[in-house]
């Protein structure tokens, strides 16, 4: 099967529909997610507002955290890369996530340019508060 095509991420959205998607900081609440019915985890460092918190920069999670997760669950694993940080987006993209997320609760890197979504093979994704903010979310990333 070919990756990254536009049928292949939708597909992929479509399977997480209606399912709980939980943010875990290690591989033992990844386990107990997936065994609580997640339909997928999001690997986090720490919660980003706890970082920004205590003055920090919110980056993406250490590899070695992401890697973690990935061995343990059969679900698909998601991590945030910061808004125009393409480099943590290929590293990433690299381990073999299942989706990305450049993730506005991340310190931006950049604070007008936004990843090029069209350079990776792997699906990303966006939250949104209610359906106006996803499709203003939609609009902007075709711009």
């Amino acid at each position: 099967m070919e990756t990254g095509t536009s049928t292949v991420k939708r597909g992929m959205a479509e399977m997480q529909k209606g399912g709980v998607i939980m943010d875990v900081m290690n591989a033992e609440q990844a386990k107990i997610a997936e065994a609580a019915g997640a339909t997928a985890v999001m690997a986090l460092e720490r919660v980003p507002s706890d970082i920004r918190a205590a003055g920090g920069v919110a980056r993406m999670a250490d590899p070695t955290i992401v890697e973690e997760v990935m061995k343990v669950v059969s679900i698909p694993v998601m991590a945030k890369a910061r808004i125009g940080h393409y480099v943590e987006a290929k590293v990433l993209e690299s381990l073999g996530v299942d989706y990305l997320d450049e993730s506005e609760v991340l310190t931006p890197a950049d604070e007008v340019y936004h990843i090029d979504k069209w350079d990776f093979t792997v699906p990303f994704v966006c939250g949104a508060k209610d359906i106006g903010e996803a499709c203003v979310v939609s609009v902007k990333a075709h711009l």
